[in-house]
């Protein structure tokens, strides 16, 4: 009898160690590619922020967006859900040059593109930057629930003689303690 007791409390703590709901992030299968870029125009930084989205993540989505649960999505339930979508997204995008946070702001509609990408931009006031070399960052919060491949993709406007932005070093987790940290990406404005 005492031998069952034990085999019984040692089950009993078994199950109770075990967590009802996962710690970490979403499922792996939600893992979302990205790929950003960012130049200068002006006293203007823009950031164009790419994911791509799995099938489920995106059906999820679709879900999310059917505001009225009718079976179909409004022009206006569409544009609505990214506004907020992109709103939410800048909250999670801190940007800084030289130790200065700027505010990011979504600049224009989402660019939906096939295989379920969505492409948003956003834009900060950085002032005039003197001629030399700028330390930058971008830290990723919204990477630390939707990990996933993280891409630089260079500048695709003619920055002419303007100022450069370039990557000093790899989009890497800052925090990762033995899962997906939030992402930071290192980069410096090189201004002529």
């Amino acid at each position: 009898m005492a031998r069952l007791l034990l085999t019984m409390a040692v089950a009993l703590a078994l199950v109770l160690a075990v967590p009802l709901e996962p710690l970490a992030h979403e499922s792996p299968v939600d893992h979302v590619d990205r790929s950003i870029r960012i130049w200068i125009s002006g006293e203007t930084i823009h950031l164009s922020y790419q994911l791509q989205l799995s099938e489920r993540a995106a059906m999820m989505q679709l879900t999310k967006m059917d505001s009225d649960a009718d079976g179909v999505i409004s022009e206006r339930e569409r544009d609505a859900y990214f506004s907020s979508f992109a709103d939410a997204l800048s909250k999670q995008l801190h940007l800084q040059i030289e130790n200065r946070n700027l505010e990011l702001k979504r600049d224009g509609k989402v660019q939906l593109q096939p295989q379920f990408r969505q492409v948003f931009t956003f834009t900060a006031s950085c002032g005039t930057l003197a001629k030399g070399k700028h330390p930058g960052r971008l830290n990723d919060e919204y990477s630390r629930s939707y990990p996933g491949v993280y891409r630089w993709d260079g500048p695709k406007v003619d920055v002419g003689t303007g100022p450069r932005v370039i990557v000093t070093d790899a989009p890497k987790a800052a925090d990762a303690a033995g899962h997906a940290g939030t992402l930071q990406l290192k980069f410096e404005i090189a201004v002529p």
